[in-house]
């Protein structure tokens, strides 16, 4: 049996909660396999802001990094939306929804997600726990 592949679709705002997700992972499910953007989603810690902004638009670097999560988006066995996210994780879910793979959505904590958002997750959880 090949093991559970997951992939997480969330803002890069939240990349520390998205790793730390991926390590409560790891350790309760022995084998599993991460689609992980996170390291390709890194830019140089010395950027400032607007230059992380210019670093993400670039086409050599925003493009790699769409095309990763657009393969990761259809060919996980399950995706994880962690809210609250933007459009960019909103279109990961999409991605997902439309090639079959099931969405598990962590809603956030203010968070009241749109029509098309809320139709597009299988399961929404209110937080991690609540995962079974």
């Amino acid at each position: 049996m090949s093991p559970l592949t997951i992939y997480t679709a969330a803002s890069v705002r939240h990349i520390h909660s998205v790793r730390l997700f991926h390590d409560a992972l790891r350790a309760r499910i022995p084998g599993i396999r991460i689609l992980d953007w996170t390291c390709k989603a890194t830019p140089p810690p010395d950027l400032t802001p607007a230059q992380r902004r210019q670093w993400f638009d670039t086409e050599q670097q925003g493009g790699q990094v769409y095309a990763f999560c657009r393969d990761a988006c259809a060919s996980a066995d399950v995706v994880v939306y962690l809210g609250q996210s933007g459009q960019d994780a909103g279109v990961e879910v999409g991605l997902a929804a439309g090639a079959g793979v099931p969405v598990i959505g962590v809603r956030g904590f203010l968070e009241a997600p749109g029509l098309m958002l809320h139709g597009a997750v299988n399961v929404w959880c209110q937080d991690y726990d609540s995962v079974n």
